[in-house]
């Protein structure tokens, strides 16, 4: 059984309120009897090739995107259907939608424990990935960044962290329909802030072209960033930011009305 959302986020902000759940995939499995009866056959059939942790993962986004969308339709998260359709490869893969309403905005990423979901009725994009990024981030960076966001990030206190806090902007971007993975190098981020490599939990928004830009990172209370998530949310909105049930941070109530578990 899940814990209902008792508030939506604020009506006054029009159709462009957005609403970004994120947290630890085992916390959030925890809030349901049985997580796997609430996904359709398709991911459950995507969720069984997946290895345990990528599967758990993988369900722990998937309800999390339903509890987002609940919160804007006002119906139960376990009534909703994602779906999912490549269009370049026809694939059970791809940008998610809800069968019920597929004219609102909804956005999933996970990554190694971690995962995040989002929700609006205008373009929303979200990504998390895990600190430290992977030995090939440097060859990720000459791919993805511009000049600017390159220096910048060469002259960052912790580079790695620096690069992550701009791929997962530019994610998002990809993930709102503001870019395009083969274009990420004429996308440039560089007037957007890094994050100083301290620890713990940070929140901060910029705009960028008319955007709002959420960035996060939940250091799980281990005091090193390095050891931690760094998230981004893309919107046209300032979005309602919380962490999921039992997930990392303390919930950080962003402009608008609280959104509660």
């Amino acid at each position: 059984m899940t814990t209902p959302l008792t508030a939506a986020p604020d009506e006054g902000e029009g159709r462009g309120a957005a609403l970004v759940l994120h947290g630890r995939s085992a916390h959030i499995l925890t809030a349901y009897d049985r997580p796997a009866r609430i996904l359709s056959p398709q991911e459950r059939d995507r969720a069984a090739r997946l290895a345990p942790a990528a599967r758990r993962d993988f369900t722990a986004a998937h309800l999390l995107i339903r509890r987002c969308a609940a919160t804007f339709l006002g119906a139960p998260a376990h009534g909703l259907d994602v779906v999912q359709h490549c269009e370049r490869c026809q694939g059970p893969h791809g940008r998610p939608a809800l069968r019920q309403e597929p004219r609102l905005y909804v956005t999933l990423a996970h990554c190694s424990g971690y995962v995040a979901a989002a929700a609006s009725w205008q373009p929303v994009g979200v990504d998390v990935e895990r600190l430290p990024p992977g030995p090939g981030w440097r060859r990720a960076a000459a791919r993805s960044l511009t000049r600017a966001e390159a220096a910048a990030v060469t002259h960052a206190p912790c580079p790695p962290a620096a690069f992550l806090r701009q791929w997962v902007r530019k994610e998002a971007l990809i993930k709102a329909g503001r870019a395009r993975l083969g274009g990420l190098r004429r996308v440039d981020l560089s007037e957007l802030p890094l994050d100083d490599p301290g620890g713990g939990a940070l929140v901060r928004r910029s705009w960028w072209q008319g955007w709002a830009v959420t960035d996060w990172t939940d250091g799980r209370g281990e005091g090193r960033v390095a050891d931690g998530v760094v998230g981004a949310a893309v919107t046209v909105r300032p979005p309602s930011l919380l962490t999921a049930p039992g997930g990392g941070a303390p919930p950080c109530r962003q402009p608008g009305r609280p959104v509660r578990f």
